[in-house]
C-alpha cells in the first residue's frame, strides 16, 4: 500500500513540478517585458500601424517590403502577444481561423499586383475585424457588439477562460501520449523504463524554455517565422512517431500473439531501439507546444491583480484538470484486459496522427512555407482534430487516414492468422 501511494505521490508531483516550472519561466518573461502592452486595442493598435505600412509600400511597388510589414503585424503583435490564442480560447476557433485567413490573403495580395482598392478593402476589414475582437476581449463589448459598463470585470473573466482552455488544450495532447506510453510500460512489465520517459519529458520542458528564450530573445517576424517552422516540422515528426508506437501495439493485440511475441523477444523489445522510440514520443509531446504556452503567457496583457490572479487561478485549475486526466487514463487503462488496452492506446495515438498532420500543415502554412487555398464548400472546422477549411491540409489527413484504415485491416488479418497458427500449434501439443 505504502509504495503504491508513493508512486502516485511522484507521479503527482512530477507533474505539477513540470506545470509549475514552466508557470514560474513565463512570469519572469512577463515582468523582463520591455514593450508592455495592457490591453488587447493597443496592441491592435502597433498592428495597424504595420499593416497600414504595408498597404503603403504596396502602392509604392516595394511588394517584398509590404510583405514582410504584414508578417510584422502577425508574428510579433497578433500571434507573439497571445491574442491568436486568447481568440481561439474565449471568442471561437472559427474566429481565430477568418482572421488567419484574412492575414493571409492581406500578404499574398500586397506579394501580388492586385488592384489597390481591393487591397484597400480587405486591409480595412482587417483592421476592423482585429479591433472588434480586441474590444470584446477587453470587455468593452459584449456578445450584441454593445457597450458594457463592467469592462475590467469582462476583460479579467476573457483572461481566465482563455488561459483555462488554452492550458488544458496543449497540455493534454502531452498529457495523454505520456499516459499512454506509461501504461504500456506498466502493461508489459516494463515499469523500470518509466523513469526514462519522464527524463524525456522533462526534457522537453527545458527545450521549450530554451526555444522560448531564444524565440523572445530574437524578437520579430523571422522569430515567429521559425516559431511556426518548428512546431511544424515537430508535429510531422511526432506524426512517424506515433504511428510507429500505434503500429507496433496494434500488432500485439492478440493475447496469445502478444504471450508469443514475450517470449521470443524477451527484453529486445524495449531495451534497444523501441525504448528510444517511446523516450522521444515523450520528448516531442512537451517540447511541441511547450515553448509556445511560455510566449502565451509572456505576451498576454494582464488587467492588474485582479487578471493577474484570474489566470494564475486557470492555470492551476487547468493544471489538476490535467492531473486528474492523466491519472485516470495512467491506472484505468491498465485494467482492462490485454487485447482491449492495446486497441485503445493504438487508436489513441492513430487519432493524434490525424490530428497532427493537419496541425502540421496549419503551423507551415501560417509560417508562409505551405500554401494556403480554401474550401468554400465546407462551413466547419474541428481544431482538436486538426481538421481545417483548406486543400493542403486536409488532402494528407485524408491520405493518413487511409493509412491507417489499411494498416488496421493488415494488422487485423495477421493477428488473426497468427491466432490460428497459435491455435493449431496447442491442438497439435494436445493431440501428442
Amino acid at each position: 500500500m505504502f509504495i503504491k501511494q508513493y508512486k502516485t505521490y511522484s507521479l503527482r508531483t512530477f507533474f505539477c513540478a513540470v506545470l509549475f516550472a514552466i508557470l514560474s519561466v513565463s512570469t519572469v518573461f512577463a515582468q523582463d517585458n520591455a514593450e508592455a502592452l495592457d490591453s488587447w486595442t493597443k496592441i491592435v493598435t502597433k498592428m495597424e500601424v504595420h499593416l497600414n505600412n504595408a498597404y503603403n509600400l504596396y502602392i509604392q511597388g516595394k511588394a517584398k517590403e509590404a510583405y514582410d510589414e504584414v508578417n510584422v503585424a502577425y508574428f510579433r503583435f497578433y500571434e507573439s502577444k497571445g491574442m491568436e490564442k486568447i481568440t481561439m480560447g474565449y471568442l471561437s476557433g472559427a474566429r481565430k481561423t477568418a482572421v488567419e485567413n484574412a492575414f493571409y490573403e492581406y500578404r499574398r495580395n500586397v506579394y501580388s499586383d492586385k488592384d489597390n482598392e481591393m487591397v484597400k478593402a480587405h486591409k480595412d476589414k482587417l483592421i476592423a475585424m482585429l479591433y472588434h475582437d480586441a474590444a470584446e476581449l477587453d470587455g468593452t463589448l459584449d456578445q450584441s457588439g454593445n457597450e458594457t459598463e463592467d469592462t475590467a470585470k469582462s476583460a479579467v473573466v476573457a483572461a481566465f477562460i482563455s488561459s483555462f482552455v488554452l492550458v488544458l488544450r496543449e497540455g493534454l495532447e502531452a498529457i495523454l501520449v505520456i499516459a499512454a506510453i506509461i501504461a504500456y510500460l506498466v502493461k508489459t512489465n516494463k515499469k523500470k523504463y518509466i523513469g526514462s520517459v519522464y527524463i524525456g519529458a522533462l526534457g522537453g520542458v527545458l527545450v521549450s524554455i530554451l526555444l522560448a528564450f531564444i524565440f523572445s530573445v530574437v524578437a520579430g517576424a523571422q522569430s515567429g517565422i521559425a516559431q511556426e517552422i518548428f512546431e511544424g516540422v515537430g508535429m510531422f515528426v511526432a506524426v512517424v512517431v506515433l504511428f510507429y508506437v500505434s503500429n507496433w501495439m496494434l500488432s500485439k493485440s492478440e493475447t496469445e500473439a502478444w504471450e508469443k511475441y514475450i517470449k521470443s523477444k524477451v527484453e529486445t523489445s524495449v531495451t534497444t531501439g523501441n525504448k528510444w522510440v517511446l523516450i522521444f514520443a515523450a520528448f516531442l509531446a512537451v517540447a511541441r507546444e511547450g515553448a509556445e504556452l511560455i510566449l502565451f503567457f509572456r505576451g498576454v496583457p494582464i488587467h492588474g491583480a485582479s487578471g493577474q490572479r484570474a489566470v494564475i487561478l486557470a492555470i492551476i485549475l487547468s493544471s489538476l484538470v490535467l492531473i486528474a486526466v492523466f491519472l485516470a487514463f495512467r491506472f484505468l487503462t491498465v485494467r482492462l484486459p490485454l487485447k482491449p488496452f492495446f486497441l485503445v492506446t493504438s487508436l489513441l495515438m492513430y487519432a493524434m496522427c490525424f490530428s497532427f498532420t493537419g496541425k502540421g500543415v496549419s503551423e507551415l502554412q501560417a509560417a508562409g512555407v505551405v500554401n494556403k487555398t480554401l474550401i468554400p464548400w465546407m462551413g466547419f472546422e474541428f481544431d482538436f482534430l486538426g481538421i481545417y477549411a483548406t486543400y493542403e491540409s486536409l488532402i494528407p489527413q485524408i491520405v493518413v487516414l487511409a493509412v491507417i484504415i489499411t494498416m488496421s485491416v493488415v494488422y487485423a488479418r495477421k493477428n488473426k492468422k497468427q491466432r490460428a497458427q497459435i491455435e493449431a500449434e496447442k491442438a497439435k501439443c494436445e493431440q501428442k
